[in-house]
């Protein structure tokens, strides 16, 4: 008769046969077997981060399992979670094969989390003898945390008006930032290594930025050779407009990818990074922005004939007026500041549109509030500010029909 009095389990890679002594031919059983999250044997980072959806992206958390006692040989083993809670750490990846050795070292598999946890512990791992049925070896308990409660904030701030040459709120900000957003499930240890990195913090691109600023009055310098009788005809009014080609990131090179953070160069607000509520010290992340229009009193471009020659310089003496348009999307984000990524958790938008003309208050314009997000953040590139002042963005161009000609003496 086989060894034991129960009905053995087979394992996926033994031979059948039983041990010295048996006389009939029968499969050997799976050992007993432990599984370590995060490779440790503690419990406290028992943890794995619910994946992102803007921008994509899954955590993954490595894991480890092994037989405790050694075992006669190698054994095949189907790891499954019935909860439905984690992968293993694909999206279609719901179960997972490893082949944990005989000698007690340990074989590696991933998780990463598909459903957030309801309650703590809630997401099990379970290792099954040679199939996703077969005889369970081994369970494991995880967390898969996530975040609710998150909300961004867009405050309108000060008048718009010409201030010490230029078209801006000053001194209130234009638009006050307000994020947050709270940790679950009730409960999570926030000193654990997957969740003591990350912070809830401020995101923000700029979609465009027209300006147009125009300037009347021409007077002429010509250059010393010029020839008498030389004629040139430019504009009355002249305008100068600049624009974003392209939406871009509204960050700093200290603070990015974020739009602020304390401690750097480039901070606004050192409150602009906080820790999540629902964590010890958890808090509301405030910064914010003051779109401006700079309001030369003149402008100059070069004087040039109709056959293309430069013969000068003219000088537009007497401001006019200026447009300042510029729309913007804001993100409350939970950033890992330890792989400089983040996660958009929900938007907002706003805009400015001022014209130094116009007597009536004007004043930022945010949506009505905050959603779900509908886009991935622009994270790299060149800074929008960069961008929108390069003077390959800029042009120039006649306001109505009017000219001035000159005639050199």
């Amino acid at each position: 008769m086989c060894w034991g009095d129960r009905t053995p389990t087979p394992s996926a890679s033994s031979a059948s046969g039983c041990p010295p002594g048996s006389t009939a031919p029968c499969p050997l059983q799976c050992p007993a077997m432990e599984i370590e999250i995060n490779n440790t044997p503690a419990t406290d980072d028992d943890y794995v981060q619910l994946k992102w959806e803007h921008p994509a992206k899954r955590h993954v958390v490595h894991c480890r399992i092994r037989v405790p006692t050694p075992s006669a040989q190698s054994t095949t083993v189907v790891i499954t979670n019935p909860d439905g809670r984690l992968r293993f750490p694909n999206d279609g990846d719901t179960t997972t094969t490893v082949t944990v050795p005989a000698d007690g070292s340990w074989a590696s598999f991933d998780i990463s989390g598909q459903t957030g946890s309801n309650a703590m512990n809630d997401a099990v791992i379970q290792a099954h003898c040679n199939t996703a049925t077969g005889a369970l070896l081994a369970t494991k308990n995880v967390t898969v945390f996530w975040f609710d409660q998150a909300q961004i904030d867009v405050a309108i701030g000060g008048n718009y008006a010409i201030t010490g040459g230029q078209f801006t709120t000053a001194p209130a900000h234009a638009v006050n930032y307000s994020a947050q957003a709270r940790i679950r499930p009730a409960g999570v240890d926030c000193a654990a290594p997957q969740v003591a990195p990350l912070r809830i913090g401020i995101m923000q691109n700029m979609q465009s930025w027209p300006r147009r600023r125009s300037w009347t009055g021409p007077t002429i310098r010509w250059n010393p050779s010029v020839a008498p009788g030389t004629s040139v005809t430019v504009p009355t009014t002249l305008s100068m407009q600049r624009a974003l080609p392209a939406p871009a990131n509204d960050s700093a090179a200290s603070v990015s990818p974020l739009y602020d953070q304390p401690g750097r160069l480039e901070m606004l607000d050192p409150q602009s990074l906080q820790r999540p509520m629902g964590c010890a010290g958890g808090a509301v992340a405030t910064s914010f922005d003051t779109p401006a229009l700079a309001l030369p009193p003149s402008f100059i471009v070069d004087a040039v004939t109709a056959a293309g020659v430069h013969v000068g310089t003219v000088t537009y003496a007497t401001f006019v007026n200026g447009t300042l348009g510029a729309t913007f999307l804001t993100w409350a984000v939970v950033f890992d500041t330890g792989a400089n990524d983040l996660n958009a958790l929900r938007e907002r938008g706003w805009s400015v549109n001022g014209d130094t003309s116009v007597a009536a208050a004007q004043h930022a314009a945010p949506d009505a509030a905050d959603r779900a997000p509908t886009t991935n953040p622009i994270t790299s590139g060149r800074n929008a500010n960069d961008v929108g002042n390069d003077l390959a963005n800029q042009s120039t161009g006649p306001v109505g029909a009017s000219t001035t000609s000159f005639t050199h003496p």
